[in-house]
């Protein structure tokens, strides 16, 4: 009970204390910030509008004049391309085909110019040398009189853009000569004059602001209010105020050398009102987010940190204090302190898995050794392996017995010397070996055994013990005891790498169909341990432990007609091996 009220003190003392502090200092200094920002407001904020606005005015100037020098540079682009020069000096003289090409050439450049920006209209393209119209999908006789008057309303303006019988228009021409002021080509591109007011009205502060788009002499293009049409711009170009339609306005400039046009923002300046009404507001609303702020952090630190630290301090500890490494630390929905429950439940899973895996491990091998001693030992085994040593003997083969003898002292003395449980892998195939060639005497003329060489990078890697033995033994006692010697018999040991991993592949003859293959596969997956599986089980669940998931037995039907049984050992250095 001491350790459960030390605990809350500590989270307590932790959190509240200082966050008390914390959130005090916090609303004191943005009362005191707030009544300065009233106090100073007055002063300044006119100015910082006024800026505001200047800037305001500049990126909508800028705006619109990229917009128009991008457009100018796929105008001189277009003519300046040899297509051009192809319908002045070639049309005449090439065929219909030819023409044609042209044509359609011209037409998908008028329609990209079209396409090229939102504030384009149209596109057209006046050629004089062939009396001809191009837009981006119509084709016209060029008539002489609109000629004429396009060529002497042309040249008396020279700023980028032109009001021309009430189009707005951006042109690039092509005179015969290079002194000459007859033109023979002209492209006029029209701009979106509704477009533009949309952009200058999207800039306005307020409904009673007027924006006005002005060209190089002064002449009005297009203005953001309908009012504006009948503006007089002229005499602005000094006045900081003007009288409009009996109302007094504030003017501010901004000037485009590139166009030569002028950007006006006609605006009521309201600053006074506005500064009064927003900095209170702004107080208020201040005052009223840092309550908020304030009431929202006591309910949220007891939620999510307050709460979530007593269950981690208080609960989860004091479980794994009891030794309850089953437990988890769940949450409902996601939390600052997820990292710090999925390390917690991480780390207690791991001891949970590692005391598991070890006690798993402990029985798994004491059982096998069981087993195999039993097995191995038991009076059938020892007389049938005696009576073929007498047999030997008798029959004066000393060579073959002093092997014998000495393969079968080498299985029992790895069998019988140690307990340890893990081997390394030539060990384990050295083994397999010496009780491949014990069996191989007793049937020596019904099965032919092939035991390849272990590669020398596997060879020192540990394993656990007595997994591939048991595979032989299986063989020899349910299908080679039980066969004819007249059939053939084979049994085999191969070994292949591939990714990183090992597979030892333990294969013997035989009648084994399909369904039958199946079955032992499905019941070492389901770890029985009914019968002639009870080693193909044992060993699987043990590589598991010892390995991870990826290694364990597979059983397959063999070419030999037979079982195959592969054990999968992943290298060393693999990911997850324990």
């Amino acid at each position: 009970m001491r350790s459960k009220a030390h605990i809350n003190n500590l989270v307590f003392d932790i959190l509240y204390k200082r966050f008390l502090l914390v959130i005090a200092a916090i609303l004191v200094i943005a009362i005191v910030f707030g009544a300065v920002l009233f106090l100073r407001s007055q002063r300044y904020y006119s100015e910082i509008i006024y800026n505001k606005q200047v800037e305001r005015l500049k990126f909508v100037h800028h705006d619109i004049e990229s917009e128009i020098e991008t457009i100018k540079r796929i105008q001189y682009g277009v003519m300046i391309d040899e297509n051009v020069d192809n319908i002045r000096y070639l049309y005449a003289s090439s065929p219909y085909f030819q023409r044609y090409q042209m044509i359609r050439s011209m037409m998908d450049q008028m329609k990209s110019l079209k396409n090229s920006s939102r504030l384009v209209s149209n596109a057209e393209i006046y050629l004089k040398s062939i009396g001809k119209v191009i837009s981006d999908d119509e084709i016209n006789d060029l008539n002489s009189d609109t000629w004429e008057d396009m060529q002497q309303e042309l040249f008396k303006n020279t700023s980028t853009l032109l009001t021309y019988h009430n189009r707005l228009i951006v042109i690039e021409a092509i005179t015969r000569g290079v002194d000459s002021r007859d033109l023979d080509c002209v492209l006029i591109v029209e701009l979106d004059q509704r477009a533009i007011e949309e952009q200058l009205k999207n800039a306005q502060l307020t409904d009673e602001d007027i924006i006005v788009l002005t060209g190089g002499e002064r002449q009005f293009i297009v203005s953001s209010s309908r009012e504006g049409y009948s503006m007089t711009v002229d005499g602005t170009e000094a006045a900081q105020r003007i009288m409009l339609a009996d109302r007094q306005f504030d003017v501010i400039r901004s000037e485009s050398g590139a166009l030569e046009t002028q950007l006006l923002w006609f605006y009521v300046d309201n600053t006074n009102q506005v500064v009064i009404g927003t900095a209170l507001t702004m107080l208020l609303i201040f005052i009223a987010i840092i309550a908020a702020i304030v009431l929202f952090g006591f309910l949220e630190s007891y939620r999510r940190v307050y709460h979530p630290l007593k269950l981690l301090l208080e609960d989860a500890f004091e479980q794994v204090r009891a030794g309850n490494f089953k437990y988890r630390i769940t949450r409902g929905e996601q939390s600052h302190f997820a990292k710090l429950y999925d390390s917690f439940n991480g780390m207690v899973g791991r001891i949970d898995f590692l005391i598991e895996q070890d006690l798993k491990q402990q029985l798994l091998i004491s059982h096998a050794q069981l087993k195999h001693l039993q097995a191995q030992i038991n009076p059938h085994f020892m007389y049938n392996s005696y009576y073929l040593l007498y047999r030997m003997i008798k029959m004066k083969d000393y060579e073959n017995s002093v092997a014998f003898c000495e393969h079968l002292g080498k299985f029992y003395e790895y069998i019988t010397r140690d307990g340890e449980d893990e081997k390394r892998l030539r060990e384990e195939v050295e083994h397999a070996r010496n009780y491949a060639a014990i069996q191989g005497y007793r049937f020596k003329q019904r099965v032919k055994i092939e035991i390849a060489q272990l590669p020398d990078h596997w060879a020192n890697i540990p394993v656990p013990r007595l997994i591939l033995q048991p595979l032989l033994e299986n063989a020899f006692q349910y299908v080679f005891e039980k066969v004819s010697s007249d059939s053939f018999n084979c049994l085999s040991i191969s070994f292949r790498e591939h990714r990183g991993e090992l597979t030892i592949r333990v294969e013997n003859s035989g009648e084994l169909d399909t369904e039958t293959v199946q079955h032992i596969r499905s019941l070492v997956e389901a770890g029985s341990e009914d019968g002639q599986i009870t080693a193909l089980t044992n060993i699987h669940r043990r590589l598991q432990i010892y390995f991870n998931a990826r290694a364990g037995l597979s059983i397959s039907k063999s070419w030999l007609g037979g079982l195959c049984v592969e054990i999968r050992i992943p290298d060393e250095e693999s990911e997850g091996i324990t």
